[in-house]
């Protein structure tokens, strides 16, 4: 578990190192997206990252935050669309990309057929 933490904090550290403010838009997008890419990991080495660049100042960690937030709606609205428009057969043909066998999305059929779709809140 500790290689998987360790490639995750690398490619995050490039991402933000290369590409700046616009790392933590990617980085957030990535998360919201259903993706496994943990904002628990993301925002703080942003912050950490950022403080180390710039200081800590008011401004810095609005922008931060601001930029966080872009993203997750970002990914957010782009999950959302993906599903409107293509809905399930979207998923399964393409599921495996983001690991989501068709064996899940029974599971998942299974599991919202027996607790009704408040399960989802």
């Amino acid at each position: 578990m500790v290689a998987i933490e360790e490639q995750i904090v690398l490619l995050l550290e490039n991402l933000l190192q290369s590409i700046g403010w616009a790392g933590i838009v990617v980085a957030m997008a990535i998360e919201s997206a259903c993706i496994p890419l943990p904002s628990e990991v993301t925002m703080p080495l942003a912050g950490w990252m950022l403080i180390q660049a710039r200081g800590l100042s008011l401004w810095h960690t609005f922008w931060a935050g601001f930029y966080g937030g872009l993203g997750c709606t970002i990914g957010s609205v782009a999950t959302y669309w993906l599903g409107a428009l293509g809905g399930r057969p979207i998923l399964e043909k393409y599921g495996r990309y983001v690991l989501i066998s068709k064996h899940d999305i029974e599971l998942a059929d299974r599991w919202f057929n027996r607790y009704g779709e408040h399960t989802a809140f």
